[in-house]
């Protein structure tokens, strides 16, 4: 807090699980205070999600709240509902991930918001937007996938449909939903009302299947899952087996095509045949069973040190923890440490801009860890702090009194 691009901008965080919590985090990352509200009675289901924990603090849960404040109030007790309230009064933004009408149920909707703060801007995250036949619907990232026809595009062409090997739905959705917040927050400006950003995780899908659904819509060609991860209508693109691992290219241009053919020592993929884009597609098969023989020639590494030293885009296929040490994710800083009193140091990817942001230096707080300093900056008495602590109404695990 104090440093990068939101400085100053106080978001309020009534998130859970993914979606959300992610989009709050880019927010965080880049610089602003992100104080998420949680009811004790209610809370984030990520704090209680597996398998891995550390000293008793789920990693999934810190993964996704590192950089944030936790404040914890009971919003069925008045005095804790009006604390809240009075928190919505200095903040910019609240984003919220629950699904449509809960917000409304519970009195923190736009509009109730802006009766507190009319400069308040709110972004509801859901699965499906806030309007149309399937508002109503419960959904996460699996159903939007399966939804959106992408699952229709993952996996072998001969087995089921596959989901992608992320939650990409609920973290596309969240940049998205961080996108928003700072666009509304522009358009605001220093003295304008605020407003509501309705965002669906589903809009995001279809937006994002950009080129696919021009093909769809104009030319009524829909590609079907491809052997290899394989581009529908780039050859080569995809991934091959080497002789110790999986290595995957993308030749983007005929440019490309003339830097690899040399370096593959097949004398097939020389053909004049082949030297342009609408070649290779024709013959698609006949140019993946040849270099499918060349790379399980030789080692990942091999390859990849000859193919990226005659400018051909590859990488070795790795694995989670390959990819984490990879020296260009060193060299991005894009693997943090940050520290907690009560679980220790605790190891972190960044957001996807590190270079705009302060570099963090808390890990995801505990249940109501900040309130008491919270309801300090909102000018609380400590005698009125400590009974709202004893009356159950705000949660501290500081010692009040």
């Amino acid at each position: 807090m104090g440093a990068g691009p939101l400085a100053g901008i106080r978001v309020l965080d009534l998130c859970h699980f993914l979606a959300g919590p992610y989009a709050t985090l880019v927010l965080a990352d880049l610089g602003a205070d992100v104080i998420k509200v949680e009811d004790p009675d209610h809370l984030d289901e990520a704090r209680n999600v597996g398998p891995c924990w550390q000293e008793g603090c789920s990693l999934y849960f810190a993964s996704l709240n590192w950089a944030k404040r936790s404040f914890a109030a009971r919003l069925a007790h008045p005095d804790g509902r009006t604390a809240v309230l009075d928190l919505v009064r200095s903040a910019d933004a609240v984003v919220d991930n629950f699904r449509p009408g809960v917000m409304a149920k519970l009195g923190l909707d736009h509009a109730s918001l802006a009766a507190v703060n009319p400069r308040i801007v709110t972004c509801s995250l859901t699965s499906y937007g806030e309007t149309g036949p399937y508002a109503p619907r419960p959904g996460y990232d699996y159903t939007v996938q399966a939804l959106a026809g992408v699952m229709s595009l993952t996996g072998e062409p001969d087995g089921p449909p596959g989901k992608a090997g992320i939650s990409y739905v609920d973290h596309a959705g969240g940049l998205a939903a961080a996108l928003g917040v700072c666009a509304t927050l522009l358009a605001r400006g220093p003295d304008g009302p605020g407003t509501h950003v309705d965002l669906g995780l589903l809009d995001v899908q279809v937006s994002m299947l950009s080129y696919i659904a021009s093909w769809q819509l104009n030319a009524g060609f829909a590609p079907g899952r491809t052997p290899s991860g394989s581009h529908p209508s780039i050859v080569p693109a995809q991934t091959f087996a080497t002789r110790d691992g999986h290595l995957s290219i993308f030749v983007g241009n005929d440019a490309i095509w003339a830097k690899l053919v040399p370096l593959t020592g097949e004398a097939g993929l020389a053909d004049p045949e082949l030297a342009t884009g609408q070649g290779r597609y024709e013959q698609r098969e006949r140019v993946v069973s040849l270099l499918a023989e060349a790379f399980a020639r030789e080692d990942t590494a091999a390859w990849v040190a000859a193919l990226v030293g005659g400018g051909v885009p590859c990488a070795p296929v790795n694995d989670v923890g390959e990819a984490l040490a990879d020296p260009q994710v060193e060299s991005r800083g894009l693997v943090h440490e940050a520290e907690h009193p009560a679980y220790g140091a605790y190891r972190h990817v960044r957001g996807p801009l590190p270079q705009l942001g302060p570099a963090p230096v808390r890990g995801a707080p505990l249940l109501g860890e900040d309130t008491v300093a919270l309801l300090e900056e909102l000018g609380y008495e400590r005698e009125a702090i400590a009974r709202l602590v004893r009356e159950g109404a705000a949660v501290s695990p500081a010692v009040v009194g």
